[in-house]
């Protein structure tokens, strides 16, 4: 996302309260039973452009491999969540950021942690759009794949994907035996940017990561996060369900061309990140309010960058780490309290 002003990173939450579904009937309960829990249906997917809510980075760890493993805390996560439903009334989704680093680790443990987010989001009346993989990098580096990796595991000793021990299949057969048809997931992305270091070699990874999730039942969308540009938009167009584009600086973005494409193809746009940062408050709550007034006249629904302070690159005050050029992008500090002037994201997700 940031490759192309300078750095950036994301998974989302949604039961979206107050949003209109297509069939009302079939909205799921807000915490039922997981044995009880409605399966995940096209009729009850709310509309995309009504969409409105966050990434979510705990502010616990730096890197995915610490926020899924050893330093997860489900009492933080609940709360942090609970603070954005408090600020935020109209927040009705989350954007995850998985790492297939905390699985190899500890499949187990990373499944159930997993679970556990799931099931405060769904306390908080939220849904979720898990992010596979990443190919953002940053210091500290939250952890991701690159262009040597998928070259080796997925083209040449993974043989297309196709080997026996092709190493993210098992993950892949992880995510979806338990959650292909969850109610609780809006939708998947499969990866976040991930043309920042690199093109060709992730196009066959990216059709056949799509592929394998569909042939492990996978009721929900699927989409890959990409910048908000016709080139990178037909690269992924083949493998997305819902196109997902990174807006950062909306008001810039040749919307004419990027509406007409995603009208020829028939798929809705989700803004799966916006809002560039800036350390000075009222300078950070001036591009998001552009940002989000932009999303809002173009339809899109969208999920700023990010909820809470932590310790993630780029979600930071300098007190807590290195500061790149996008500065500081949470819109809820460290202490719970709202950060100055970002309650501007009540005046575009009205509380239902």
């Amino acid at each position: 996302m940031r490759k192309l002003y300078g750095l950036m990173i994301a998974v989302s939450i949604a039961v979206l309260p107050g949003l209109p579904y297509a069939d009302t009937a079939s909205v799921p309960p807000a915490a039922s039973p997981a044995d009880a829990r409605p399966p995940y249906t096209p009729q009850s997917m709310p509309r995309w452009e009504q969409v409105r809510g966050f990434n979510y980075q705990p502010s616990f760890g730096r890197t995915g491999l610490e926020i899924w493993t050893s330093q997860f805390d489900e009492a933080v996560v609940d709360r942090e969540l609970g603070l954005g439903r408090k600020h935020f009334p109209g927040m009705n989704s989350v954007r995850l950021w998985l790492s297939h680093d905390a699985y190899f680790k500890d499949p187990d443990r990373f499944a159930c942690n997993f679970e556990a987010v799931l099931k405060a989001c769904e306390r908080h009346r939220l849904v979720a759009i898990p992010t596979l993989f990443n190919n953002w990098h940053s210091i500290p580096d939250f952890g991701g794949i690159s262009t040597e990796m998928i070259s080796y595991w997925f083209s040449s000793y993974g043989q297309e994907g196709q080997a026996p021990h092709y190493v993210f299949r098992p993950y892949l057969e992880l995510l979806f035996r338990d959650h292909a048809a969850d109610a609780r997931i809006l939708a998947w992305d499969l990866c976040n940017e991930p043309f920042n270091n690199g093109r060709d070699v992730y196009l066959g990874w990216l059709r056949h990561t799509y592929q394998v999730a569909k042939d492990l039942g996978a009721r929900q969308p699927i989409g890959v996060s990409v910048a908000a540009s016709l080139e990178h938009l037909r690269l992924v167009e083949p493998f997305s369900d819902v196109l997902m584009i990174h807006p950062y600086f909306a008001p810039q973005v040749s919307w004419d061309a990027v509406q007409a494409f995603a009208a020829e193809k028939g798929k809705a746009l989700l803004a799966t990140e916006c809002c560039w940062g800036a350390l000075e408050d009222a300078r950070r709550a001036e591009i998001a309010e552009a940002d989000f007034k932009t999303l809002r006249q173009q339809k899109i629904g969208f999920l700023a960058h990010a909820l809470h302070e932590s310790c993630v690159a780029d979600l930071h005050r300098p007190q807590y780490g290195v500061i790149s050029s996008a500065e500081y992008m949470a819109f809820i500090n460290m202490d719970g309290s709202l950060r100055a002037g970002h309650e501007v994201f009540n005046r575009y997700a009205p509380a239902p």
